[in-house]
């Protein structure tokens, strides 16, 4: 997808200790953080711009630590994937 303005301004919003074009380099950190952290309106315009198929994927790769509980049920259940399972977690050797 063509980086915008508009994405730019979301980037900056739910990511606001990286430049925006850095944070839209990694497309499936940026929709799992707009799914965590953004507004109504941001998640329903991701959702417009990237559609619930792209949206499914993300959350199925979601990094660790960037879903919180609630969103992480949230999605699952607005998305149609059935039971969330447990949230992705940092696993330390």
């Amino acid at each position: 997808m063509p980086v915008t303005d508009e994405l730019r301004l979301l980037a900056t919003r739910v990511v606001w200790w990286k430049a925006p074009d850095e944070v839209l380099a990694n497309e499936t950190d940026f929709l799992c953080r707009v799914m965590a952290r953004g507004t109504l309106h941001d998640v329903n315009r991701i959702e417009d711009l990237f559609g619930a198929a792209r949206l499914r994927e993300a959350l199925s790769q979601a990094p660790p630590g960037v879903m919180d509980i609630r969103s992480w049920h949230y999605w699952h259940n607005r998305l149609g994937l059935g039971p969330a399972g447990p949230v992705p977690t940092r696993v330390f050797p």
